[in-house]
Formats: C-alpha cells, structure tokens, sequence
C-alpha cells in the first residue's frame, strides 16, 4: 500500500501504527503484478497440457474409430461375396429346375 494510502487513513482518525498495520495485511492480501503474471504462466501451462492430452485423446479415438470402420467395412465385404454367391448358386438351380419342368412338360404333353 502506498504512503498516500497510509496517510489518507491517517487523515481519517487512524493512528499511524494501525495505518501501517492495515497497510501490511493489504500488502500480504494483494497479488502483485509478478504474482498475476506467474499465475498467468501456470495457467497458460496447464491450458497447453490439457490440450496436449486432449489432441492425444482425439487421435487415439480416429485411429480406433477408422479401425473399427475398416473391419466393419471387411465384414461386409465379406457378407455381400457370399450373397452374391449364394444368388449365383440360386440363378442356377431356378434355372435347373425350369429346365426340368420343361422336359416333363414336353414329355407329358408333346408326345
């Protein structure tokens, strides 16, 4: 606290010792500029770390998400093959059987 400030308090009714000692306790309660800067810092510090580790966390998470969506895109890969196998196979058998059909038909009604 500066000394206008204790002489202000003085001029107000206060004794030049509680003047000086209410100077002292608003000294020890005040931040000074260095004390702001250095939690400026450390807030700055640790702003930056969550960052950090937040970016890890983000990157670890597209890595197992594409992962993910690459197996899930093989599965389905997969699964369609043995569809349009399967389709393949019952082309076929649809075609097997109308070939039947049509030599009994022929056989039964074209003698």
């Amino acid at each position: 606290m500066s000394a206008a400030a204790i002489l202000k308090l003085q001029a107000a009714g206060f004794t030049a010792e509680q003047g000086t000692a209410i100077a002292e306790l608003i000294d020890e309660q005040s931040a000074t500029r260095a004390d702001l800067k250095e939690t400026e810092n450390r807030l700055e510090n640790k702003i930056a770390e969550v960052k950090y580790r937040l970016d890890l966390k983000i990157a670890d998470f597209r890595a197992s998400a594409k992962a993910d969506l690459e197996t899930l895109e093989q599965r389905l890969d997969l699964k369609i093959a043995a569809l349009q196998g399967e389709m393949f196979l019952l082309k076929w058998m649809m075609g097997f059987i109308l070939a039947i059909q049509v030599a009994i038909f022929a056989k039964l009604f074209l003698r």
